[in-house]
């Protein structure tokens, strides 16, 4: 079906208004924040009331130096917002971060550095932790990339039930320590889908929710202890080191490694809805 003349002006942000390092780019929208899928192109959204300036940090998917540096044109704030659309860019293969100038006082809290590339805090999906327990490679300077999430996950007419505090019976799990043992006899030890497949067992214990210890990107090498026998580095079990609020761990996931924890995640939210079971998130 065609469109009409009407919608066609409808839709005259679909078309660039400026260049910057050779993409074409228009203003973005300030709201929401993050990374967000528009006609033709990314809609880039970050927050900063200290910053002087903002450059977008573009990469092709996993190499270590950056395809494109974007800087924000002025007319591209809005009070604190910095908000650009780029045009033409595969948004599943790219990584993403920020180059954010400004002050650097640290007793008044400000550590701007414009050589650090920095995660989107909005970011709902962050490569570079794909398998739990790989050690990082630290020479890579920009380690936890933000990636570009489609808002396209089919959650029917699924609502959070809604059940009243007091009726609540309450199972507080860990992801990984829950499903990882192989008495588990689950077919994804460790990982969102390995807690989906223990959905008939939380049913029998008779709970109507469950409360999941962090389930958002942290990095579980950053822990200075070790084994004080062995001397092995010991992993931050628990999670409560948040890299990224809105993006679900990939180490989680049995899919984290081919960057879909989003919707494996979404998956377990939403059969356990359907089991008439809640869900709390920890943090």
């Amino acid at each position: 079906m065609t469109e009409t003349r009407s919608e066609q002006v409808l839709r005259v942000d679909a078309y660039p208004t400026h260049e910057v390092g050779g993409y074409r780019v228009r203003a973005g929208k300030p709201f929401p924040f993050g990374a967000n899928v528009v006609p033709g192109g990314v809609s880039f959204s970050v927050f900063s009331d200290q910053a002087t300036s903002m450059t977008l940090v573009i990469f092709k998917r996993g190499e270590p130096e950056p395809m494109a540096e974007l800087e924000f044109p002025e007319e591209f704030r809005t009070g604190s917002v910095f908000a650009m659309t780029v045009f033409g860019l595969d948004h599943e293969n790219i990584e993403y971060g920020y180059r954010a100038d400004g002050p650097y006082d640290p007793v008044t809290g400000h550590r701007f550095d414009a050589r650090q590339v920095l995660s989107d805090p909005y970011a709902r999906l962050i490569a570079g932790r794909d398998v739990w327990g790989v050690e990082p490679d630290r020479s890579r300077g920009y380690q936890y990339r933000s990636r570009v999430c489609l808002q396209d996950f089919d959650w029917g007419d699924d609502t959070p039930l809604g059940i009243p505090a007091e009726d609540l019976v309450v199972y507080e799990t860990h992801v990984r320590g829950f499903t990882r043992h192989p008495s588990s006899q689950v077919t994804a030890p460790g990982t969102f889908a390995g807690l989906r497949e223990k959905i008939p067992y939380l049913k029998e214990l008779g709970i109507n929710c469950i409360e999941l210890l962090p389930v958002f990107e942290f990095d579980e090498s950053d822990n200075p202890r070790s084994n004080p026998e062995t001397g092995e580095q010991l992993f931050d079990y628990w999670g409560y080191n948040t890299v990224s609020f809105f993006a679900p761990k990939a180490g989680y996931a049995a899919t984290g490694r081919y960057g879909m924890q989003g919707d494996e995640f979404r998956t377990l939210i939403k059969d356990l809805h359907a089991a008439g079971i809640e869900v709390i998130l920890d943090v």
